[in-house]
């Protein structure tokens, strides 16, 4: 009987619109966890019958111990892709159908039905995320009924990224979703953008801050009521520049292929899917990081994916939950910040001990945005403990000859490592636009690229 209501649960869009609808209002902290709970014991139950991998991974452990289960992550799930799936796709055909995707560019494709996409990610390690026809349609179910769309008009949303696939696709109830491709020149977007005159527009951060600009221009006109950020950090700065030039909210949408993670309500917070996921914050002793802190590992499972099950998945963000409830009323957690991700933390050595100590990326992004309001852009490369390189973007019609900041930049990052009693880097600045990250094509304001134990 329970697998029969979890079955009706997500193969009705009505269904499973009204009740994530319903869970958001109404669900207490009690019976998020009993939810979860129930669950994520079903989903144990079923990757162990159905995944070779997932019955090899437990063996030996109790299913009902869910939160104690062994993690996976990205190597392990692409190392063991064949027998990971439960839909009976071959890692063979899985790679080499997304391969082809990617070269003829066709993103309407499926895969014996399936909708199989591909993340590069920003470190290079591809993955793919399987999606059934059944998961589409609870996944946009889930969509409308938590993301705070315009009230009473039609839904006409620009969608822009690199890549697109039939699950974004859409057009329901005279609502249209178009996807433009972030690949295209700037130039033809703003034609695209032009002539369809969106009420939302969609796009990584970056993307949405040229469009941004061009609008400042005068060279795009476009009235969005609605901004959709996602794919990228989506720091401060940026987001209080979009709302005053669009002179309207900026909204998130965190979304990996990992799974639905987090989206924001009428009142901009970032909540967590406590419905669609169960979001694991922890430090590095596995004890769980308390509100108001940053998390050191973040391990996701997905409660209602079959086809390819995320299972104590750990991630390579880092995030901070808030120790404050929204004011929407929701006991959903309320995501405070995205740091990025674990790999763009900085490293020093402390003076003295030569021990390693860590630096979030988000110490060092506030160091650079407070130094000075002449910049437009930058990132912050650390090629070793020692060595920082800064990419400084000026405002449009500024010189470096024009830039009196840059003492107050060296100054705020040298202050963070000393605050540390770490030994101070050697800062190389220099006056160019960031560079996009070449496997993702995102911008990735702070990166580490030397590796540490």
């Amino acid at each position: 009987m329970k697998r029969f209501f979890a079955d009706i649960e997500t193969s009705n869009f009505f269904v499973f619109y009204l009740l994530c609808k319903y869970r958001f209002r109404y669900f207490d902290e009690r019976k998020i966890k009993d939810y979860q709970n129930r669950k994520a014991k079903q989903l144990v139950r079923f990757a162990n019958r159905h995944s070779p991998f997932f019955h090899d991974h437990y063996a030996g452990s109790d299913l009902k111990a869910v939160w104690s289960l062994p993690v996976v992550n990205k190597k392990i799930m692409m190392d063991n892709l064949t027998g990971y799936n439960t839909v009976r796709l071959t890692r063979e055909e899985i790679m080499n159908f997304c391969l082809e995707v990617e070269k003829t560019r066709d993103f309407t494709k499926r895969l014996r039905g399936i909708n199989i996409g591909m993340s590069s990610g920003t470190s290079g390690n591809k993955g793919v995320e399987i999606v059934t026809p059944e998961e589409e349609n609870y996944m946009k179910a889930a969509l409308f009924a938590r993301f705070p769309f315009p009230k009473h008009e039609k839904i006409n949303l620009a969608f822009i990224l690199r890549v697109s696939a039939p699950a974004f696709s859409l057009g329901i109830f005279g609502h249209k979703l178009t996807y433009i491709s972030q690949l295209n020149s700037i130039d033809e977007i703003k034609v695209q953008l032009e002539k369809l005159q969106p009420n939302v527009i969609s796009a990584p951060p970056s993307m949405l801050k040229i469009i941004g600009r061009e609008v400042e221009k005068g060279t795009l006109t476009v009235h969005p009521k609605q901004l959709v950020s996602y794919a990228e950090v989506l720091h401060l700065d940026v987001k209080e520049y979009l709302e005053k030039v669009f002179n309207c909210t900026v909204h998130q949408i965190y979304k990996c292929t990992e799974g639905p993670i987090a989206v924001s309500c009428k009142h901009g917070r970032l909540h967590i899917n406590e419905d669609l996921v169960a979001v694991e914050t922890l430090n590095s002793d596995g004890s769980e990081t308390p509100p108001g802190q940053p998390c050191q590992k973040l391990i996701v499972t997905d409660l209602h994916k079959r086809s390819q099950p995320i299972i104590r998945y750990e991630l390579n963000d880092i995030i901070t939950i808030s120790p404050e409830k929204c004011p929407c009323g929701s006991d959903f957690r309320v995501i405070e910040n995205i740091q990025g991700r674990a790999d763009d933390i900085f490293w020093a050595k402390r003076i003295g001990t030569d021990e390693w100590q860590y630096i979030f990326p988000d110490y060092i992004s506030r160091a650079i945005i407070t130094a000075s309001e002449e910049i437009d852009e930058f990132q912050v490369v650390q090629s070793s403990p020692d060595q920082i390189l800064i990419r400084i973007q000026l405002k449009e019609g500024l010189s470096r000859d024009q830039f009196a900041g840059e003492s107050e930049v060296r100054k705020n990052i040298l202050n963070i490592f000393d605050s540390y009693n770490c030994k101070s880097p050697v800062l190389s600045i220099v006056y160019e636009k960031p560079e996009f990250n070449r496997n993702s094509n995102k911008l990735v304001r702070i990166q580490r690229t030397f590796k540490i134990e």
